[in-house]
């Protein structure tokens, strides 16, 4: 018993003396390594702040240079990545770690990022398409199936867009560059079409007349091309007058709204009366068996 159990001790004691020297040497190489370390990190610091300074420079020249905005929100996000992509390894360098095993690993991590992230390489490449094909630019308001909004800018993978309510929609690079995009703003001016029904008693010039003067009086509205009036319904309570008037893309959306508070005074004004569902009950049998009909 006492053999063995000395044998015990003498084992615990070669074992502890083993991991005391191997916690002795791990700490001797991090003391030894120490200053290799803080280097790496002052030069990874140093290094964030010339990338800030670097892509700050970069986005004011572009600026300056009357890129638009949306070229220059992607321009940025591209140089900011590709900047940091360059102090990562500058420090790996700096800690010791080869070359060729870097370029292994980035080509390594490469094809498994690639293989993982084919939406984001394809929202990427998206990217790419609108900044150069240059459908849109910022703040010019653009409808994307069911999504509408204000351009506010392109990212690498994503184009934001702002809505008329206020929120705010992200959407991938890859559908916006492969969608049917719709610019209201392209062009500088946009056509409104505001109907308006009238009742079929209404002598249709004069009508027509009112309705025109009071696109006319609008300041939003544009002289050239000039404003139409013309029928393009005949409907089951009265008939459809619609306006078709030129405005700024700007006034785009309060000019409907412009035209129709001008138009009811006039009308009311001209005697034209705006009619609303109605419905005759007449006795045509005198028996008290009564039909009726949709008032025109």
């Amino acid at each position: 018993m006492e053999s063995q159990l000395e044998a015990q001790l003498e084992a615990g004691q070669e074992a502890l003396q083993q991991t005391t020297g191997l916690l002795a040497g791990l700490w001797q190489k991090l003391v030894n390594y120490l200053p290799t370390l803080t280097i790496a990190l002052i030069v990874f610091l140093i290094g964030m702040l010339i990338a800030g300074c670097i892509n700050k420079l970069i986005y004011h020249a572009m600026n300056k240079a009357k890129l638009n905005a949306t070229a220059a929100g992607f321009g940025k996000s591209l140089i900011r990545i590709l900047l940091y992509t360059v102090l990562i390894i500058i420090c790996l360098s700096i800690l010791g770690v080869p070359m060729a095993s870097i370029v292994a690993v980035v080509g390594a991590a490469g094809l498994a990022v690639g293989l993982a992230l084919q939406n984001s390489l394809s929202n990427l490449a998206g990217g790419f398409i609108i900044l150069f094909a240059k459908p849109f630019q910022h703040g010019d308001y653009i409808v994307i199936g069911n999504d509408a909004g204000f351009v506010e800018s392109v990212t690498i993978l994503y184009t934001e867009l702002v809505t008329l309510d206020n929120r705010t929609i992200f959407l991938p690079n890859s559908i916006v560059s492969s969608s049917a995009v719709q610019n209201l703003s392209k062009n500088g001016t946009l056509r409104v079409n505001v109907p308006v029904q009238v009742s079929y008693q209404t002598d249709l010039s004069i009508a027509k007349d009112v309705m025109l003067k009071a696109v006319q009086s609008l300041p939003i509205s544009r002289k050239d091309p000039a404003p139409s009036i013309a029928v393009t319904a005949l409907g089951d309570n009265g008939i459809t007058l619609t306006a078709f008037f030129w405005v700024s893309k700007s006034d785009y959306f309060i000019a409907p709204g412009k035209l129709l508070e001008a138009v009811k005074p006039t009308f009311d004004a001209a005697g034209i009366e705006i009619p609303y569902p109605q419905l005759d009950i007449h006795d045509k049998t005198g028996k008290g068996e009564f039909v009726h009909e949709n008032h025109r």
